[in-house]
């Protein structure tokens, strides 16, 4: 496997460390502008003899001089005070009054929503330029003046992108249950909405910081500067002279570009460290080289029924703490018509060995190597046509909340006739004939009218069958159901496995099933996988691993199943401690420091692998048979 990267490939980067530098020399220079050696900005060459009248960049003035000798470079730095003065105050007011307005719009809805964004949209289409005529008119050119005019002009912006996110933000599950609690909504507001919007605001922030800087000098190029010397003010004092003495006008202009720029740059990569788990659309993914045992070309076995095959599969996922061991070691084969399932605790490695399958990640920065073959394709090696045809054609996937993987903003039948017209090659028509036939064979009363429907108009039952009847669109030669009766009652539960069963049958469909639920592992599948802290400690058959566990880890967790025969209060059975970190696994047994028979050598030795016969293993030094030995040799 190569060698994973440390390095953080979603960090900052070199653009915004040399952008925000930039913005951090200005903010000296503007406050130390008096003590620093450098000229008097006003300070008249032609009299104090230091500098000529239009003496070019040089060592004696470094960016010249104009008519008058006075040193331009003193003017340009005097100048960044009242650009950073005016775009700060204006930021922070116009940022604090459209935060609060885009709040109480967003929480509250309604009439305050409508009276909030009348006033914003009466904002947004106000002619600025006759606003800052009138007042400027009126009020003079003073900075208190120009703030008020900015901030007036600059609410709207922060209205609108806060309301945006706090009508998301208000209808997730985590604010819900603060209004179930009781919580008053000033108190959800400033503990639950807030946090999650400032960031955001912070990054907007830094761009309108920009906006204003650009505008001040805009403003001052037609004549309408500020009371003070501005950037602005400097670059139409020098056109006059940008035939012959070009840099009075370039050097000013080009020090205001670079300190938008440079706004700009930092404003987006504030926006980019606020993304929280965003899924990489720009794959950094590297693949280490095959085993040798399997450096062959195609399938990795001559079993024609086998749809998946995975060998030694091992991902690593490169963080910012760290680079997390996810998945270790792994490998399992599903053939075609049998149900594996994985189980564990969460955290254990059951979803990233999914991701790892369809190649889907939380990070950008991901390590893979050994091999997942899906019906003869290599997921990790083929190119990128052929891995999106298998992805679109041979693999189903059913997700955990049906509600988020399904566009709210789409109907049902354009989002199930999508893969076939895509992937399948049927027309619209044929399709959505197809479509009809899905949603009657998983059971949506009704079909015609809900292939019409959107997403939220249906029960949860109803959507999760949706994505049933979504990833059987192609007819897959694998299902990848991770956790897809998690949210559903127990009777929903139910159906929904037995329909998953009825149409594995059907059809001769390999699936892999990922659950906590080991009375549903029970039922409904063929083989099970038992995993922890991203490694598979036992597989075998479903009824063997359950009726003879042979690892200590599938014995506490079959132990954990609550017993209705247990006299009332009594307590249920739990695994003590926690699984350890995959930043720094330990070096032997990961469970050994929760188990109760762990030694030594479970410490610092990695189990091998145990063949019990009918395709069962195990990976423990202390196996089922040899616990009561190893307790009583203590």
């Amino acid at each position: 496997m190569p060698e994973p990267s440390t390095k953080l490939p979603t960090g900052l980067g070199v653009i915004f460390w040399v952008s925000a530098s930039w913005i951090v020399l200005l903010v000296l220079l503007a406050l130390f502008a008096d003590v620093l050696p450098i000229r008097d900005p006003e300070a008249l060459g032609i009299i104090t003899r230091e500098v000529e009248p239009f003496e070019r960049p040089g060592w004696n003035a470094w960016f010249g001089s104009d008519g008058q000798g006075k040193d331009l470079f003193a003017n340009v730095v005097h100048g960044a005070r009242p650009a950073l003065v005016l775009g700060l105050t204006v930021t922070l007011l116009a940022a604090s009054i459209g935060t609060v307005l885009g709040v109480l719009a967003g929480y509250f809805r309604g009439r305050v929503d409508t009276i909030v964004m009348a006033g914003t949209d009466v904002a947004l289409a106000f002619p600025a330029i006759v606003l800052l005529l009138a007042v400027r008119a009126s009020l003079g050119n003073s900075m208190w003046v120009f703030i008020f005019i900015f901030t007036v002009l600059g609410i709207a912006p922060y209205t609108r992108i806060v309301r945006g996110a706090t009508l998301g933000l208000a209808e997730r599950e985590f604010v819900k249950a603060a209004r179930a609690m009781g919580a008053s909504g000033f108190r959800i507001i400033t503990r639950e909405i807030l946090p999650n919007v400032v960031l955001s605001v912070l990054s907007f922030a830094f761009i309108g910081f920009a906006l204003v800087i650009a505008a001040e000098g805009s403003l001052a190029f037609i004549g309408l500067s500020l009371d003070r010397t501005t950037w602005g003010q400097l670059i139409d004092d020098g056109r006059p002279e940008l035939v012959d003495h070009a840099y009075l006008t370039l050097i000013p202009a080009s020090v205001m570009f670079i300190t938008i720029l440079a706004f700009n740059f930092v404003g987006d990569g504030v926006g980019g460290a606020a993304a929280i788990r965003e899924v990489s659309t720009v794959r950094r993914h590297r693949v280490g080289p095959l085993p040798d045992a399997h450096n062959v070309s195609g399938a990795s076995s001559g079993d024609q029924r086998l749809v998946l095959d995975v060998r030694e599969l091992t991902t690593d996922l490169v963080t910012g703490r760290g680079v997390v061991h996810a998945v270790d070691n792994v490998s399992f084969q599903v053939r075609a018509g049998e149900a594996l399932a994985l189980v564990g605790e969460s955290g254990c490695g059951k979803t990233m060995m999914i991701r790892s399958i369809l190649g889907t990640f939380p990070v950008a920065g991901v390590d893979r190597s050994g091999r997942i073959d899906v019906d003869g394709t290599d997921m990790l090696r083929a190119d990128d046509n052929t891995r999106l045809r298998t992805l679109g054609i041979d693999i189903g996937t059913i997700p955990q909340n049906p509600l988020t993987a399904l566009n709210p903003v789409r109907r049902i039948d354009a989002q199930i006739m999508e893969p076939m017209t895509l992937h399948g090659g049927l027309t619209a028509a044929e399709a959505r004939a197809r479509a009809l036939d899905l949603l009657e064979q998983v059971g949506i009363p009704d079909p015609t009218s809900r292939l019409r429907s959107y997403p939220h108009q249906l029960s949860g039952g109803m959507r999760q069958r949706v994505m049933i009847a979504l990833a059987l669109a192609n007819n897959p030669r694998l299902v990848l159901a991770d956790e897809p009766t998690t949210a559903l009652d127990v009777t929903v539960q139910d159906q929904i496995m037995r329909l998953l069963t009825d149409l594995r049958a059907g059809s001769d469909m390999a699936m892999v099933l990922v659950t906590h639920d080991l009375a549903v592992v029970e039922g409904f599948t063929d083989r099970i996988a038992v995993m922890y802290a991203g490694q598979i400690v036992e597989t075998g058959p479903t009824a063997r691993v359950l009726a003879d566990p042979q690892h200590q880890y599938t014995r506490a967790l079959i132990r954990s199943i609550p017993d209705l025969r247990l006299d009332p209060h009594s307590r249920l059975a739990t695994i003590p401690g926690a699984p350890p970190s995959l930043l720094d696994p330990p070096p032997g047994c990961r469970f050994a420091a929760r188990c109760p028979v762990a030694d030594s050598r479970c410490r610092s030795e990695l189990p091998s692998v145990t063949e019990v016969g009918d395709d069962h293993s195990y990976t423990c030094w202390h196996p089922a048979e040899t616990t009561v030995e190893v307790a009583r040799g203590r």
